[in-house]
């Protein structure tokens, strides 16, 4: 009932944008008809509070959706252990089933353009806000809102998470794989493998033979 456009317009415009997609919505509204109430839910709100309302209502709201939101990007967060490889990827793929369309498009497109870069140690944050769009303080509010990870450390996690696919074919030697993700010192790759799932890319290659 706002002037140029009522809540559940800007709810959907609010959604659908990229740069604030990810940002939790209350609708505070005097309509409080089952219809009204799914209609609200339909432009993607997160939750829906008629009036009148106690202010103790709106703010254990506000911090129960704030929590929500914390613990996803922390469970997207946590790095993979030599016990849990699997396991942490599969609990990122979930979450991102849980995101709605429009961050999970954005997620996608992040993918999509450190693929292209993979080889590459020439992509950072600067370009990635170029060609997502956006400014470098956008991108980094919305890479950690989503995923707990700043821009690079979200495509140090994405290219050594392509180094666990590579080396678990089995096709590649330790060196080959890092230049593959676009880390050409061995040593370094070592490192961050290491750092990241808990052990050495050989004793993972190591690893996976012994389990065939």
């Amino acid at each position: 009932m706002m002037p140029v456009m009522d809540g559940n317009e800007m709810c959907k415009r609010l959604k659908n944008d990229f740069t604030t997609s990810h940002i939790p919505i209350i609708l505070l509204t005097a309509k409080d008809s089952m219809t009204a109430k799914e209609e609200g839910y339909l432009a993607g709100a997160d939750s829906y509070i008629t009036k009148p309302f106690v202010k103790s209502l709106l703010t254990s709201r506000v911090h129960n959706l704030l929590h929500q939101r914390m613990m996803l990007a922390q469970a997207y967060k946590t790095g993979n252990t030599e016990k849990g490889i699997t396991e942490g990827q599969e609990t990122r793929a979930d979450l991102r089933k849980a995101m709605n369309a429009t961050d999970r498009a954005f997620l996608d497109k992040v993918d999509t353009l450190i693929d292209a870069y993979l080889q590459s140690d020439s992509l950072d944050i600067d370009k990635m806000a170029e060609d997502m769009n956006m400014s470098n303080s956008t991108l980094y509010r919305k890479m950690t809102a989503l995923t707990g990870l700043s821009p690079n450390e979200y495509i140090r996690k994405y290219r050594l998470g392509k180094a666990e696919k590579l080396l678990s074919e089995g096709n590649l030697t330790v060196a080959e794989v890092g230049y593959r993700i676009g880390i050409s010192t061995t040593a370094y790759f070592r490192k961050l493998f290491k750092d990241e799932f808990g052990m050495t890319p050989s004793d993972y290659q190591k690893k996976k033979k012994q389990r065939l």
